[in-house]
Formats: C-alpha cells, sequence, structure tokens
C-alpha cells in the first residue's frame, strides 16, 4: 500500500494531537540579547531540564495507572507539571515569529 507524502504528514498531525503534544515543530530562531555578565543561563537550564525529563521519564514508568498516591507526591507532581507548562507557554510565546522584545 502506497500512501502520499500529505496522506503521511496529516496521519503523523493526527497521532501527534491526540497524544497530547502541543509542539509540533520548534519555534522559529528569534535573536536574544545575550548576557551582559557573560552567564550561560540557557545551558543551565537545559542541563536542568535533561535531568528532569530523565527523572520524568523514570517517574513515569515506575507507576501504574490504577496506583493511588499520597497527596502530597500529588501535589508535587502537578505542581511541577504547571511550573514547566507556564515556562513553556512563555517561551513559546516569546520565540513566535514576528514578535519583537521591548
Amino acid at each position: 500500500m502506497k500512501i502520499t507524502r500529505s496522506a503521511l504528514k496529516s496521519l503523523i498531525v493526527e497521532t501527534i494531537r491526540d497524544n497530547g503534544s502541543i509542539l509540533l515543530e520548534m519555534p522559529e530562531e528569534v535573536p536574544y540579547e545575550k548576557s551582559q555578565d557573560g552567564h550561560k543561563e540557557g545551558a543551565m537550564s537545559k542541563k536542568e531540564l535533561f535531568h528532569m525529563s530523565q527523572k520524568a521519564g523514570q517517574l513515569h514508568d515506575m507507576l501504574a495507572d490504577d496506583e493511588e498516591l499520597e497527596p502530597w507526591v500529588q501535589s508535587k507532581v502537578t505542581k511541577a507539571a504547571s511550573m514547566v507548562a507556564a515556562v513553556f507557554d512563555h517561551l513559546m510565546y516569546e520565540k513566535r515569529p514576528g514578535h519583537i522584545k521591548e
């Protein structure tokens, strides 16, 4: 069975949407101002996000769908998800095409 490129692309987009992903492609590069004091916040944050993603993946695999969690554990997971989502939304806004920093 042959499938056209556009049909494949539609299938991929549909699959990604069904799995809850909202980032279908990387935002375009937006010029930014480098830190005047020479700190590399981007590199440090990327390192922290890498380690966070590794731990989050392991936690995901540790839990069963019907597993009961202590309330404080569920609260921490909810808070972490909310904080990551806030940073994600902010950066998506800042890096959108045509955005000009004031």
